[in-house]
């Protein structure tokens, strides 16, 4: 009778804890996007890309997807020019496959825009990398991802130059389950 009833207790508060996050696979998040190589700007170095708020859905064990769309602006004076403001605008997705337990497989999309008076660029970025998702509590998981990103070659209108190169970047960040 004990056992019985132990059996029902773990039936009805211990299962759902564990599949809770699988009926409803939605996160809401963020991640900073730290980098080195071509910057957003248009130079070479390292520094802080942009940071990403996302949606999207993961299904522990098998992958994840999301979507985000990223806005900053930043303040520039080309050479022989008063200073200007560029407005950036990005909207990245991003598929990770994974094996059971093992870091994710990451192939990441990003299209990109600056926005200022002496003209627009709009730029893609491809990338692929590894990453991980470390369980904090039930609802909380923090996310680090190391990636190498290629930028198609644009013309940069700020600079009077066209421009391409390629990027190491480590993207840290945070996720919300959504119950």
């Amino acid at each position: 009778m004990k056992f019985k009833f132990l059996f029902v207790l773990f039936l009805c508060f211990g299962i759902p804890s564990f599949v809770c996050a699988q009926k409803i696979p939605v996160v809401v998040g963020g991640v900073t996007e730290i980098g080195t190589g071509h910057l957003n700007d248009h130079s070479h170095g390292s520094g802080v890309i942009r940071m990403t708020p996302f949606v999207g859905v993961l299904l522990q064990g098998l992958g994840s997807l999301r979507v985000g769309y990223g806005l900053f602006n930043y303040t520039e004076r080309p050479e022989g020019a008063k200073k200007q403001t560029v407005e950036q605008r990005d909207f990245t997705a991003q598929l990770g496959i994974s094996a059971g337990l093992a870091p994710s497989l990451l192939l990441s999309y990003t299209r990109a825009r600056s926005l200022s008076s002496f003209g627009d660029a709009s730029w893609n970025e491809w990338g692929v990398g590894i990453g991980v998702k470390f369980q904090m509590i039930p609802m909380v998981a923090l996310v680090s991802e190391m990636e190498y990103r290629w930028i198609t070659e644009y013309y940069d209108p700020l600079h009077d130059k066209d421009v391409s190169g390629t990027r190491l970047q480590m993207n840290l960040g945070f996720l919300f389950y959504v119950y």
